[in-house]
C-alpha cells in the first residue's frame, strides 16, 4: 500500500508521521522507515524520483504532507529526516521545521523557505501558547482528539488559520486540549 515511484521538482516536501510507519525510497539512494512523530523533508529541486509505502500488513499509516514552494527553483535535490521524540513534544511545542537561513534554530529539519512547523501532544486540559510574530500567521490542524484555539474548538482533522488579528493582541494564542483519544502508543493525546 502506498505510492509507487513518481517524480517531483522544485518543491519542499515535508511529511509528519501521525501513526504507523512510512517507508521512503528515492533516486538519491535514500531508503528509511520512520514512525510516529518523525518528520522527513525532501528538496525536490532539479528533480527527484521517490516512493512512499506502508509495509505493515496490519497497522494503519497516517501522515500529513505539506508541499511548499521553495525560495528559489532548481536547487540540488536533498533529503533528510528526524526521528520523533515524544518527550520533546509532550505538553509543549517541538520546533520541527525552519528555514536553512535560520542559524539559531532548534528545529530538527531545515528547508529552503521562510517557514516553521511545530508539533505538540497535550494531555487533557493542558494549555500551551502559540507564538505568532508580527507580520506572521499560522495554520493549525488537530491531528487527534480536540483542541480549543481561542474560542474555536477543532475536532480531529479540523484546521484553522491564526493571524495576529485573531490573537489576543499580544502575538500569542492559547491552545487547550478539550478531548483526547488513544494513540497507538497507548497514551491519551489531544
Amino acid at each position: 500500500r502506498g505510492f509507487g515511484t513518481h517524480p517531483h521538482a522544485n518543491q519542499e516536501i515535508v511529511t509528519y508521521i501521525v501513526e504507523g510507519e512510512l517507508t521512503h525510497q528515492d533516486s538519491m539512494g535514500t531508503k528509511e522507515s520512520l514512525g510516529r512523530g518523525s518528520v522527513q523533508f525532501m528538496t525536490a529541486g532539479t528533480g527527484v524520483r521517490h516512493s512512499e509505502h506502508n509495509l505493515s500488513e496490519d497497522k494503519p499509516l497516517r501522515f500529513i504532507q505539506t508541499w511548499i514552494t521553495p525560495s528559489r527553483n532548481n536547487l540540488p535535490p536533498n533529503y533528510g529526516s528526524s526521528v520523533g521524540d515524544e518527550a520533546m513534544r509532550w505538553n509543549q511545542w517541538q520546533h520541527l521545521v525552519s528555514s536553512v537561513n535560520n542559524k539559531g534554530t532548534e528545529a530538527t529539519v531545515q528547508i529552503n523557505q521562510d517557514c516553521n512547523a511545530y508539533s505538540s501532544e497535550l494531555e487533557m486540559g493542558k494549555t500551551i501558547t502559540v507564538p505568532i510574530s508580527e507580520g506572521r500567521m499560522a495554520y493549525m490542524i488537530a491531528l487527534e482528539g480536540s483542541v480549543k484555539v481561542g474560542d474555536v474548538v477543532l475536532e480531529r482533522h479540523d484546521a484553522v488559520e491564526i493571524t495576529p488579528l485573531s490573537s489576543e493582541g499580544n502575538g500569542a494564542l492559547g491552545v487547550t486540549s478539550v478531548a483526547v483519544e488513544k494513540a497507538e502508543h497507548g497514551k491519551d493525546v489531544a
